[in-house]
């Protein structure tokens, strides 16, 4: 059995570790100004990819039935992990104490678009 199958399934000491991977090939992370363009747009066809570009386009409002309050933060957390997976870590300290997608991806226009044109 090879390291690294199709499934991205992982053996280690016999124990198969199933690993999902939704984010952006490590070489494509937001790194800064100079590569902010090309990253937004993968970035959003990749959240676009699992049914999330919604949460970075406006503010998600939490519903008010448990059912779909779960699923909500399922997919709000699901897209905050892939949007910090998706850069450099002195990018990461930018977006410390953004509770939400949306916010997140308003700090990192902000910061780098006007730079990136």
């Amino acid at each position: 059995m090879s390291w690294w199958n199709s499934n991205l399934q992982q053996c280690f000491l016999g124990v198969k570790v199933e690993m999902s991977f939704n984010g952006l090939r490590l070489e494509y992370a937001l790194e800064g100004s100079s590569n902010y363009i090309a990253w937004k747009d993968r970035m959003e066809a990749v959240l676009d990819d699992n049914g999330l570009k919604e949460f970075i386009e406006a503010e998600v409002p939490k519903p008010t039935d448990a059912a779909h309050a779960e699923v909500w933060q399922e997919k709000t957390t699901k897209c905050q992990r892939i949007l910090l997976e998706g850069m450099k870590d002195h990018i990461v300290s930018s977006l410390h104490g953004k509770a939400s997608p949306y916010l997140m991806w308003k700090v990192l226009t902000d910061i780098f678009q006007s730079k990136s044109n």
